[in-house]
């Protein structure tokens, strides 16, 4: 009889460990069998955070990641482009005979939000992501203005075809105001984003920093190039008017070359993202 007390207690008792292992194991999202979470709070979701900075073609990075389960994660934060003036002086033109030199001066504005969800589909084993989400901001990618030569003006500038010389119709024109044009290149400003990577954007428990990488697009849509316009006669109303080569005249000297122009542009329906990540686990 207490060969077989005996016996029994053996067994209960491995049996008793072999829970308790387990139960260690799956604790937390990032545990692994050599090394188990050791606070019970580990089984809920969310139960880190980390932060990241990143550089790279969609500008600087600055987020906050956070796990949901061993398959996707969860980031939101900005990416920006520092202030980014250029200027291109002694530009040689014609226009209605005469030939003059401008100067252009261009400005990229991009500032978005991102809220992004990260999917591994190999969950701890490797550190593989495909990830979806959004990039939100401003809509006026590049604003510039083309400052014309006093000595050949530009005159009329960029006028509507089908409204020139039809008194009873809006007529808006492009031209000069102070001896400058203003031009915008629109995108929207709502911007789906789809891409891979490779990296967890927070670090398992036994790191403290690591580093992570990203390649996808952002969707911006067809961008659209405007001009600032002015209701004539009487430069009354001044108001944005999207320029095409279909319904806007820009002079015999400069339309063929804005036409080939805006095909490249309207072509252009994605900003590519290359990016590496700095990340750091802070809980």
């Amino acid at each position: 009889m207490k060969r077989l007390t005996a016996i029994c207690m053996a067994a209960a008792l491995f049996c008793v460990g072999n829970v308790s292992a387990q139960n260690n194991e799956f604790s937390d999202p990032f545990a692994t069998p050599q090394k188990s979470a050791s606070s019970a709070s580990d089984r809920f979701l969310f139960n880190h955070l980390g932060a990241g900075v990143s550089i790279g073609l969609d500008g600087i990075g600055v987020e906050l990641a956070t796990p949901v389960t061993p398959y996707l994660g969860l980031r939101a934060g900005v990416s920006f482009f520092p202030k980014i003036n250029v200027n291109v002086d002694d530009i040689d033109y014609t226009r209605n005979g005469k030939d003059g030199k401008g100067e252009a001066k261009a400005k990229l504005n991009k500032f978005d939000g991102k809220v992004l969800l990260d999917v591994y589909p190999f969950g701890n084993k490797l550190s593989v992501h495909v990830t979806g989400g959004l990039f939100i901001g401003g809509s006026n990618l590049i604003t510039a203005s083309f400052i014309e030569d006093s000595n050949a003006p530009i005159g009329a500038g960029i006028s509507k075809k089908y409204n020139w010389g039809t008194p009873d119709q809006e007529q808006w024109v492009v031209k000069a105001t102070s001896n400058s044009i203003d031009l915008r290149l629109r995108t929207n400003s709502i911007k789906p984003y789809i891409g891979i990577g490779f990296g967890r954007m927070v670090p398992k428990p036994n790191k403290r920093v690591g580093v992570a990488c990203d390649l996808g697009v952002q969707f911006h849509g067809k961008p659209k190039l405007e001009g600032y316009a002015t209701l004539t006669p009487g430069d009354s109303q001044h108001r944005w008017e999207e320029l095409n080569a279909e319904n806007f005249d820009f002079g015999e000297d400069f339309h063929k070359d804005v036409e080939d122009a805006l095909d490249i542009i309207h072509k252009v329906n994605v900003w590519p993202v290359l990016n590496i990540r700095i990340t750091g686990r802070i809980f």
